[in-house]
């Protein structure tokens, strides 16, 4: 069976970076999502949140790994945020790949922008010999954690190991970021089966 990977970037500055990554990845015995039109996804955006949270969840559908390819502005995106999010609830293996050093047709690099991998976490609570994990965000490093405002219930499953320690945690602490400058066209195909492992997948 074919490995599926959806792809979740920030479309206008980093869509020709992307298809760099994919175009590297992809075989007979990979797939990849997340390359809908661009159009598709800002019709179901101006329609409702919740139509374009079933657009996205329609596109990710029989995928085992979210790839975040990380650019300038990245992490400061809602729906690559919401992606991210869906991947964990539904026990898919995550990663990100920082793609700024990728030379864009007209504009050349880029600067590298923050890891969303830090700006989204859990919150692990304990109640007797039970924990509960819940989905937080912040809006930076140095910001206050919040629920997120897309999944509001406690996850059915943690899916990628021991349930962490009491408290809050960034996802960074258990998803890694890599670069593609190092070695990324010959390696992106074991970062994400190492992602797809951890999830059990």
């Amino acid at each position: 069976m074919a490995r599926r990977t959806f792809f979740s970037f920030h479309y206008k500055p980093d869509v020709q970076r992307a298809q760099i990554v994919k175009n590297s990845w992809i075989t007979r015995e990979r797939e990849d999502a997340g390359f809908f039109d661009s159009s598709a996804f800002e019709k179901a955006e101006r329609t409702n949140d919740d139509t374009l949270k079933t657009f996205l969840v329609n596109a990710m559908h029989g995928s085992s790994v979210v790839c975040v390819l990380v650019g300038k502005e990245t992490a400061d995106r809602r729906w690559v945020r919401y992606e991210i999010q869906r991947g964990i609830w539904d026990e898919r293996g995550v990663l990100a790949v920082r793609i700024h050093t990728i030379s864009h047709f007209t504009t050349g690099t880029t600067t590298a922008g923050p890891n969303p991998l830090d700006l989204l976490g859990v919150f692990v609570e304990s109640s007797g010999q039970d924990k509960f994990v819940r989905l937080i965000e912040r809006a930076s490093s140095t910001a206050k954690w919040s629920y997120s405002s897309d999944f509001t219930k406690v996850l059915p499953k943690w899916a990628y190991g021991s349930i962490p320690s009491a408290g809050s945690h960034a996802l960074s602490e258990f998803f890694p970021i890599y670069d593609w400058s190092s070695g990324g066209y010959n390696r992106i195909g074991s970062w994400i089966e190492t992602a797809a492992s951890k999830a059990g997948r």
